[in-house]
C-alpha cells in the first residue's frame, strides 16, 4: 500500500489518543465508544493490507506492553482506558514493535521525577510531619515514595487525588495503593465525616498523591517515539 494509506491508522490512533487524553484530564472517564473508530481502522488496514512485514516474533514483542497492562488492570492498578490505549498502539504497529515497546518504557518512566521529588521533600521538608503520622494499620515507610502531606482543609478542595492515610478514631490506616476504581468523592466524605466526629481537624495532615491521567502519558510518549523513530529510521532502515 501507499505511504498515505499506511499513515491513516497512525493518524487516527493519534487523534483518538489526543481526544481520550482530553477526556482523561477533565473527568478521568473515557467511554469505550471513543476507541471504536481507531480499532476499526487499524484492524481494517491489517486485513486489507494482508499483514505486511508482520512476523510472529514482531507480534509477540508488540503485544508485550498490552499484556503487561492487562496484568496491571487485573490487579486494579490501572483503568480500562489505559489498557485499551496500549492495545491500540500495539495493534497499529505490529510490524514495528519497537514503537509500542519504547512508548511503554517512556510512559512508565515519566512519573519518576514526581516520585523523586516526593522522596526528597518527605525526607527533608516534611520529615517532621511524617514522624507524627500514627499508622494503626499499614506501613508509613512506603508513603515517603507514593505521596506527600497536605492539610485536611486543602485536601477536601482537590479533585482526582488518592488518599493514602484514611482516618479512624484510633489513628490512620496507611496504604501506598492507588486503585483504579477509587471513589474520589467517597474519600472526601470520609475526611468530612472524620472532622465531624472529631478525630480529625482541618489543620491536621493526610498523605495524598495525584491521580495521574496515564492515557496522557501514553499519548505524549507515543507521539515522542513516533517523531524519534521516524528520524532514526532514516539513518537505520533495519529498525524492527
Amino acid at each position: 500500500m501507499s505511504y498515505t494509506a499506511t499513515a491513516i491508522p497512525i493518524v487516527v490512533a493519534v487523534l483518538t489518543l489526543v481526544y481520550a487524553s482530553y477526556r482523561d484530564v477533565i473527568s478521568r472517564e473515557i467511554p469505550e465508544v471513543v476507541w471504536v473508530p481507531a480499532y476499526t481502522v487499524s484492524v481494517g488496514y491489517l486485513l486489507l493490507s494482508g499483514f505486511p512485514n508482520v512476523t510472529p516474533v514482531k507480534v509477540v514483542l508488540a503485544l508485550l506492553p498490552p499484556l503487561t497492562y492487562l496484568l496491571l488492570f487485573l490487579l486494579n492498578t490501572i483503568g480500562g482506558a489505559d489498557l485499551l490505549a496500549a492495545i491500540l498502539i500495539s495493534l497499529t504497529h505490529l510490524d514495528k514493535p519497537l514503537i509500542p515497546l519504547a512508548t511503554f518504557v517512556l510512559s512508565s518512566l515519566a512519573p519518576l521525577p514526581l516520585i523523586l521529588a516526593n522522596v526528597i521533600l518527605n525526607l527533608t521538608k516534611y520529615s517532621g510531619i511524617f514522624k507524627e503520622l500514627k499508622c494503626v494499620q499499614g506501613s508509613r515507610r512506603a508513603l515517603y515514595v507514593v505521596g506527600k502531606p497536605i492539610r485536611v482543609s486543602d485536601f477536601v478542595k482537590k479533585n482526582f487525588v488518592f488518599l493514602h492515610t484514611i482516618p479512624t478514631d484510633g489513628g490512620l490506616i496507611c496504604s501506598s495503593r492507588a486503585e483504579a476504581d477509587v471513589d474520589f468523592e467517597g474519600q472526601r466524605r470520609i475526611i468530612l465525616e472524620a472532622i465531624k466526629r472529631g478525630y480529625l481537624r482541618e489543620y491536621d495532615y493526610v498523605v495524598y498523591s495525584p491521580a495521574i491521567p496515564h492515557v496522557v502519558l501514553l499519548t505524549l510518549s507515543y507521539v515522542t517515539v513516533l517523531a524519534v523513530y521516524q528520524l532514526v529510521e532514516n539513518l537505520l532502515p533495519l529498525l524492527p
